[in-house]
């Protein structure tokens, strides 16, 4: 009996210990995932596929005005930017004077990567960007760009709804899911405080009319209210008026304007996409103009001749009441992010209060 109780202590021990070790495994099991935490990988979707990004990106390489918008607002500072513009430079020494309306919210200078939709590629593999942020619509090079670093790319910037939702992306890239909903937070804020400002203009002129222009020979695009400015002005609480089946990507004459003539404003965004630095450096503006005033006075001066010297255009009801304002389109239609609206909402602040 002796015997036999010895031999049940003994098995019971052996067991134990085989339970206590395989327990002991299991808590290595577990203090290891924290580890694999760290790698904090998340696999995340845009429009050219779906983009796995680890860790959080410090040194972010941005293709392109729209995105370098979303990255400021973000209060993110870029290592090295391609800009929409012909700048040839290697740096951007002097942002606020090389960089139009986003150049001010430059803190760093950051590496010039050419043009947006052709950047430097060995300029970027230098660089050893952590992410890279674009717009696809500009480029076919993604596959190229991918071997460089995890990259982000967007179709459509003008799309309704469709900033918020990069934003999100890339805020989630970085590991900022809060600030990107802080930042759509205060865009919907001033929308609601530009309506309660211009709320007696709006009722009394409720009709918009938006084109962008810059020839009239070649004709003027219509903006719809199913758009980024759409969307914006919409909710400040105008009124679209538009053609019968337009599209932003389908120009019409100057003959088929006079079919509009129901719109109590016109605004019309004035671009010249042969426009260079050189030309702006040449502008008849002094030495101390901006760079901004200097791409406003570029970007405008052809259509603001050819509306006032036709025929047709000063027909119009809103001619003739002077309710008709140009702006750039690079400003309103080329940023489309929050810092861009906030500065249309300026625009417009002046436009219809002083």
């Amino acid at each position: 009996m002796g015997w036999l109780m010895l031999s049940f202590l003994t098995a019971v021990l052996i067991i134990g210990c085989g339970l206590s070790g395989s327990n002991n495994s299991g808590e290595k099991t577990v203090d290891a995932s924290p580890q694999l935490s760290n790698t904090d990988c998340r696999v995340l979707a845009h429009d050219l596929g779906e983009t796995e990004v680890c860790g959080q990106p410090q040194n972010v390489a941005v293709l392109g005005v729209h995105s370098l918008d979303l990255l400021l607002s973000l209060d993110v500072q870029p290592v090295g930017y391609a800009a929409s513009n012909a700048y040839a430079g290697e740096v951007f020494d002097n942002p606020a004077q090389q960089i139009p309306y986003l150049g001010q919210r430059l803190t760093t200078q950051p590496v010039s990567l050419g043009r947006g939709g052709e950047p430097s590629l060995e300029k970027l593999t230098a660089l050893k960007p952590d992410l890279i942020v674009g717009e696809a619509s500009r480029s076919d090079n993604y596959d190229l760009l991918t071997q460089i670093a995890p990259t982000l790319q967007w179709q459509n910037r003008m799309a309704k709804g469709q900033w918020q939702e990069s934003l999100q992306t890339i805020a989630a890239a970085l590991g900022q899911d809060e600030k990107a909903e802080a930042v759509i937070q205060q865009y919907e804020d001033r929308i609601a405080d530009a309506r309660a400002d211009l709320a007696d203009v709006v009722a009394a002129y409720p009709k918009l009319l938006l084109l962008g222009a810059n020839r009239l020979d070649e004709g003027a695009f219509v903006i719809s209210a199913d758009s980024y400015l759409g969307e914006l002005l919409s909710g400040v609480g105008f009124q679209f008026v538009s053609p019968a089946n337009a599209t932003d990507t389908a120009p019409i004459s100057i003959e088929a304007l006079s079919e509009l003539n129901d719109a109590d404003t016109i605004i019309i965004l004035g671009y010249d996409f042969d426009a260079s630095n050189e030309q702006l450096e040449n502008s008849n503006l002094s030495d101390e103009a901006s760079i901004d005033e200097r791409l406003e006075t570029q970007q405008m001066k052809s259509i603001k001749q050819d509306w006032e010297a036709n025929a047709i255009a000063q027909s119009l009801t809103a001619s003739q009441a002077d309710r008709v304002y140009f702006a750039t389109f690079y400003k309103w239609n080329g940023l489309n992010g929050a810092i861009g609206a906030e500065l249309i909402l300026k625009d417009l602040r002046q436009f219809l209060l002083e």
